[in-house]
């Protein structure tokens, strides 16, 4: 999300400064419990969709231990750059190798950045405790994550990147900030597009797990795959960071986020405020994104100006749901079935609450045993995409369970799905949401929401063969069974770099137009040379700081692109 032009403002955690972080965190009951099991020992999952507070919890609680002796010695680490390495797995036969560096190397670099926080006479530290110039670790990093080949020295750095090293080296940087303990904040861990590369990520969180040393990892509800050999639910425990509409608290929480990140609150209406509040669907990226809307949108009638944010809203978040379509085109058709059911599933709450105006109701149940695992996987995306959200199983017997979904409320409200007499403002919508919750969920069966039809045609996309055209049998498949020719992998990074700069929001038209005829027509192109930005200094009148700004929208597009 770009920051405001107008104020300055920004929604992303990741981008806010250390003094924005430090007093832009509110400390109540449930992200309390999040730091607080952020900071304990043992492994953790922080479980919430995009936007949900998991990188803020993360990264304020490796700030709130910098200072404080008592805490533990905690670097946080991102690994929202994972895709760029997903064409080394067509390519090469060292790909998980590399990955493994690139996820160990990371780690080091972060906690030599918390290191020199707290103690800046320590500088290079850990890449001496293991070993390696500080220098050829920076160098094997940019190279796989940029695409470029590597080199000797960089397979010489990746091999002498081991776990038991690692875990030497944090241990080191503990004594030295005399902190007893160490704790490891594992931010972007859901690598889902890779499940290759997620297999062996948490095979690494757990070998890293040790009595001093207590990793935690922020991942997705519903799509983190962990592999055979990590167990969620017996390697540690899983906290959830989404918060709920139906919380108690609910209201309080989301006020207390707007009072501390966006001030300019306090001058829209009481009603217009909830009804964002109920809008943002518990996402705090998302309510602080329509705040602002509301502040820098056009004059118009407060009913209109809510109307048009909350539709934008829930065409933002669906358009970004159709995006992952466009990352993995395999999946496309599960991803349109899966609209479908998102629109049908509104529908019936409509229905619902039209029926019985006095109650709310918010959730559809469905069988357990209408569930496939495509169907299933069709719903984890909308899970992971927010736009549903999974509640607890409820049960009537044993062979009467079902699976309890509640779809986004701004896409309910958008959609006029409780019945709020003529107009529907914004004090009928609050009022609306104040009504008791319904009693029983609605229950549908799976194919009275989908037609059977669509159902039974759900599966994966497989691209052809590239030779003789021949259909794949399954997504495994690494060789034709036609003409015995290699199949070619389908990348996600591959597609991203081949975009043109057209596609990239920022830019102005003279820099796209002067970069291309520099000889780059593809982002992959500018990406893949050596220095971008002594290729981006060759044009007129394109200085330092031109070129840094051209190559800071370029990173964020993909960045954006591969989240």
């Amino acid at each position: 999300m770009a920051v405001s032009s107008e104020s300055g403002f920004e929604e992303r955690a990741d981008q806010l400064t250390d003094e924005e972080l430090q007093n832009g965190t509110i400390v109540v009951d449930h992200f309390d419990e999040v730091q607080r099991s952020l900071l304990s020992r043992g492994l953790v999952l922080i479980v919430g969709p995009r936007g949900c507070g998991k990188t803020h919890m993360m990264r304020y609680a490796e700030l709130d231990c910098r200072t404080k002796q008592t805490a533990p010695f905690a670097p946080y680490v991102s690994f929202n750059r994972y895709l760029r390495l997903e064409p080394l797995l067509g390519a090469r036969s060292d790909a998980i190798q590399l990955f493994h560096g690139w996820v160990l190397g990371r780690i080091l670099v972060a906690a030599q950045e918390t290191l020199d926080h707290i103690d800046n006479s320590q500088a290079n530290l850990l890449c001496e405790k293991v070993n390696i110039a500080a220098s050829d670790l920076t160098t094997y990093l940019d190279h796989v994550e940029r695409g470029i080949p590597p080199t000797e020295t960089d397979e010489q750095t990746a091999e002498a990147l081991t776990i038991s090293g690692v875990s030497d080296a944090l241990r080191a940087a503990a004594a030295v900030t005399k902190r007893k303990r160490i704790v490891i904040l594992l931010d972007d861990a859901a690598l889902t597009l890779t499940p290759e590369f997620l297999v062996e990520f948490f095979d690494i969180v757990r070998v890293l797990k040790a009595s001093d040393i207590s990793p935690k990892a922020s991942v997705y509800p519903g799509t983190t795959e962990y592999g055979p050999r990590f167990h969620a639910d017996h390697e540690g425990r899983s906290v959830p960071v989404w918060l709920s509409v139906n919380d108690n608290n609910y209201m309080q929480i989301m006020r207390d986020i707007a009072r501390n990140r966006y001030p300019e609150a306090n001058s829209i209406g009481e009603p217009e405020h909830q009804a964002l509040m109920y809008a943002a669907f518990g996402v705090p990226r998302a309510y602080l994104t329509m705040l602002r809307q509301w502040k820098t949108s056009p004059k118009t009638t407060e009913q209109a100006k809510l109307n048009r944010i909350i539709q934008e809203h829930r065409d933002a978040r669906v358009a970004e749901y159709r995006s992952l379509a466009l990352k993995l085109p395999k999946l496309a058709t599960v991803i349109n079935v899966g609209e479908e059911l998102l629109i049908s599933m509104i529908e019936a709450l409509r229905d619902a609450n039209y029926d019985d105006p006095r109650s709310r109701q918010l959730l559809i149940a469905i069988p357990l045993s209408n569930f496939v695992p495509m169907t299933r996987r069709m719903v984890n995306l909308l899970v992971e995409a927010g736009l549903i959200r999974e509640e607890p199983e409820i049960s009537h017997g044993p062979d009467r369970k079902y699976i309890r979904l509640g779809p986004h409320v701004g896409a309910l409200l958008a959609a006029r799905a409780f019945s709020l007499g003529r107009g529907g403002g914004a004090r009928r919508i609050t009022e609306a949401m104040a009504r008791p919750l319904a009693k029983h969920p609605v229950r549908r069966a799976l194919n009275k929401l989908v037609p059977p039809e669509t159902l039974m045609g759900l599966r994966l996309d497989l691209p052809p063969c590239q030779a003789c055209g021949t259909e794949r049998l399954s997504d495994e498949q690494r060789f034709c069974h036609s003409c015995g020719k290699k199949l070619l992998s389908d990348s996600v990074y591959s597609r991203c770099m081949k975009l043109p700069f057209a596609d990239v929001p920022g830019l102005t038209s003279r820099m796209r137009q002067k970069i291309v005829e520099q000889g780059f027509n593809s982002i992959g192109d500018l990406m893949g040379v050596q220095d971008p930005g002594t290729e981006l200094r060759k044009i007129w009148q394109v200085g330092e700081l031109r070129s840094r700004d051209a190559l800071a929208k370029i990173d964020l597009y993909i960045d954006e692109f591969l989240s």
